[in-house]
């Protein structure tokens, strides 16, 4: 609380008569126990009685506080207990309490995704409008969008509790969902869908999977990390076939991790498939493959490009290329080939063009290919 004069304000919060009192094993409140870990896009808050702001990472957040993602924002937000929730685009949730023994949040529209760590006397909830949803530690989704509300539990169990009415209830398990706030009907507990089956991209700004029987609609997201704790984009459509350049925003340059859900008509939305893709500027070549050659090497492919210049090609184990296998340069006019590799696992690679006369790379495209075990 940054000055030890605030301890009046502690002992008033927590209702202690006598400090000199306190009993070994009493729980202390010691204020807000959350914070802004990761802000892409707009995203906005507003604490009453206050103005909307700009939000940022690092910000400490505050019970009462409202936070707004825009078409293009994604924000996620951590807990002292190391629980984390993320709220994707087009999404609003108010936090209502968080103070180390008890976590609150109410969603409002949209979306939001919690992580819960498991963690004896502590409880976690998220409220929507008709429903409850409690856990001691977990992995769900909850939404509230286009008027219908749904549960999707991808690990643990959640309990569902009705607010209002007669407070039925009901258990829900890893891989199973529910439709929400459905007046008097059953609470009718299904199985998930299954993941899609990513297929190998046309291009390089398409990501794509099979169709999923049961499936009304499907859900691409991208993120900086494989954990998707730090969303980048994401965009839904009637079949599995995302083009990149209809993003809200353009990405930068680079990998993203990338997955893919079906979500069934009644609004409950499957399990993931997880991938990785490369977003290249519009400059770069529109195709590119990798292939095994046979003995070990691979044959890295992109379209032929008229006037090209300098290149430098990497690969590396990591998307950051923090340790590159191979760097190696020259006037590729097509591709290079590559190997022995050193084992089974995916591989990353990038190529970036200085065009002749300039003295900086002008454009960058690359891609990545499973290895697999012999």
């Amino acid at each position: 609380m940054n000055s030890p004069l605030q301890w009046p304000e502690l002992q008033r919060k927590n209702a202690v008569p006598v400090p000199e009192r306190l009993k070994v094993g009493q729980w202390l409140k010691l204020g807000s126990r959350a914070a802004v870990l990761h802000v892409a896009g707009s995203v906005s808050m507003q604490r009453a009685p206050g103005p909307e702001q700009a939000l940022t990472a690092g910000t400490t957040l505050e019970p009462g506080d409202l936070l707004s993602t825009g078409r293009d924002g994604f924000v996620t937000v951590g807990f002292a207990d190391g629980s984390r929730v993320v709220m994707p685009s087009n999404s609003s949730a108010q936090l209502m309490e968080a103070d180390g023994q008890q976590t609150r949040l109410t969603l409002r529209s949209g979306s939001i995704e919690s992580y819960v760590e498991k963690q004896r006397e502590r409880e976690f909830e998220i409220r929507t409008r008709s429903f409850s949803l409690g856990v001691k530690g977990t992995h769900f989704r909850a939404r509230a969008e286009g008027g219908a509300e749904a549960l999707e539990v991808l690990e643990g169990l959640v309990r569902a509790t009705e607010l209002d009415g007669g407070r039925r209830s009901v258990d829900v398990g890893e891989f199973e969902g529910i439709p929400l706030g459905a007046g008097d009907g059953a609470l009718e507990v299904r199985g998930l869908l299954p993941p899609p089956v990513l297929r190998a991209p046309h291009d390089r700004s398409t990501v794509e999977a099979q169709a999923v029987a049961g499936a009304a609609a499907y859900r691409l997201q991208l993120a900086n990390d494989s954990g998707f704790l730090q969303l980048a984009a994401e965009l839904r459509a009637q079949r599995p076939y995302f083009a990149l350049q209809t993003l809200p925003e353009p990405l930068g340059t680079g990998f993203y991790h990338t997955r893919i859900s079906a979500i069934d008509a009644q609004g409950v939305e499957g399990r993931s498939s997880e991938g990785v893709t490369f977003v290249a500027p519009p400059q770069a070549p529109t195709t590119s493959e990798a292939r095994a050659a046979g003995g070990g090497l691979w044959d890295i492919r992109w379209t032929t490009r008229q006037g090209q210049g300098h290149t430098v090609f990497e690969l590396a184990k990591t998307p950051d290329f923090a340790s590159p296998l191979v760097v190696t340069s020259g006037a590729y006019a097509s591709g290079v080939s590559v190997g022995p590799l050193e084992g089974p696992g995916r591989y990353y690679w990038r190529s970036r063009e200085q065009a002749e006369g300039e003295s900086v790379l002008s454009s960058e495209w690359g891609g990545s290919f499973e290895v697999p075990p012999p």
